[in-house]
């Protein structure tokens, strides 16, 4: 059961989120009929940007005695590690505005950093779930541009939230977090992603 909870940590990692999300807009939406190799450049750059730079700070800090693990099980250990996060959804934004995407999928990667500004301030005074923050924003993201288009995947929803569930499990298994802190992650990258989608919903029409 551990190792079955560690993979699911891994495989729904927090930087992760953000690319998952670009390869479900470019498979889901009118986005699709873009070229194979636009979407491997979309998606590569998300990778690249939000999982793989970030990723290599954390292990660099890892290396260097700043930080214990990679998950950085120590909240003192987090406030760097988040700045570093936010910073490369920032670059990542700025790589989909000059590609020219949609507003709506600019905005959701918006929200994901508001929801990171606000647990970085959290994280000064309480421990909050950045798994669940992460998986809270993207089923509320997959909600939010489907109303924009129409569309009612709900499969995917159900899916989406036996996910949510999972991942919220497998941490509170792994005394990574209290119940609390799963409910209060999912809540805050939810309601972000929320504000962003119905931001950028209003922004068409104006």
């Amino acid at each position: 059961m551990r190792l079955f909870s560690n993979i699911i940590s891994t495989v729904f990692h927090p930087l992760l989120m953000a690319t998952y999300g670009i390869i479900m807009a470019l498979s889901f939406t009118y986005l699709a009929i873009f070229p194979t190799n636009v979407k491997f450049l979309l998606a590569g750059g998300a990778f690249i940007s939000t999982a793989v730079l970030p990723g290599l700070f954390i292990l660099l800090m890892i290396k260097s005695g700043a930080a214990s693990d990679l998950e950085l099980s120590n909240r003192c250990e987090r406030v760097v590690p988040y700045l570093i996060i936010i910073t490369s959804l920032v670059s990542c934004i700025f790589f989909m505005y000059k590609m020219r995407l949609p507003s709506w999928l600019i905005s959701v990667i918006i929200g994901a950093c508001l929801a990171l500004l606000i647990a970085l301030c959290i994280n000064f005074f309480w421990k909050i779930s950045a798994h669940s923050i992460g998986i809270g924003g993207l089923l509320s993201a997959v909600m939010g541009i489907s109303r924009i288009h129409m569309i009612n995947p709900y499969i995917g929803f159900m899916i989406l939230i036996m996910i949510a569930g999972l991942v919220g499990t497998v941490r509170v298994y792994l005394k990574r977090h209290t119940p609390m802190q799963v409910y209060a992650g999912t809540m805050l990258g939810f309601v972000c992603a929320f504000i962003a989608s119905i931001w950028s919903f209003i922004y068409l029409f104006i």
